[in-house]
């Protein structure tokens, strides 16, 4: 069965502890992940400078989101996270969480300096 496809930054600890979140709700095997800082730029579903500014996401069926759209799709595609992921979709909510994430991922930052603690390749 085909999977939506997550595309995150590899170089960033935000992004990193996002997919790892992800992955750990991903109990039915839903999603995949790809580090898109190693991937082929002809790969990814959008022009390498817009995936650096949102998470983007390759849906099953061939539709491609973006940054909010991506993320709160990835949590409603895993047992534990569709209940806040579908209370996501709510008008007020879905504006507030658009501005939200646009603020946090402009000022995201990557490699050592990034504010989010790096962690080992393998895991915690």
């Amino acid at each position: 069965m085909p999977r939506d496809t997550c595309y995150y930054d590899g170089r960033c600890g935000l992004c990193r502890r996002t997919s790892r979140w992800l992955r750990r709700l991903d109990w039915l095997d839903r999603l995949d992940f790809v580090d898109l800082t190693l991937a082929d730029p002809d790969e990814l579903p959008v022009p390498p400078e817009a995936a650096l500014r949102g998470m983007p996401m390759r849906t099953r069926d061939g539709r491609v989101l973006i940054g909010f759209p991506a993320v709160r799709r990835a949590l409603t595609r895993t047992p534990l996270g569709l209940i806040p992921g579908a209370c996501l979709y709510v008008p007020g909510v879905s504006w507030a969480g658009r501005r939200v994430y646009a603020s946090v991922a402009a000022r995201r930052s990557r490699d050592a300096a990034c504010p989010v603690p790096m962690q080992s390749a393998d895991g915690d």
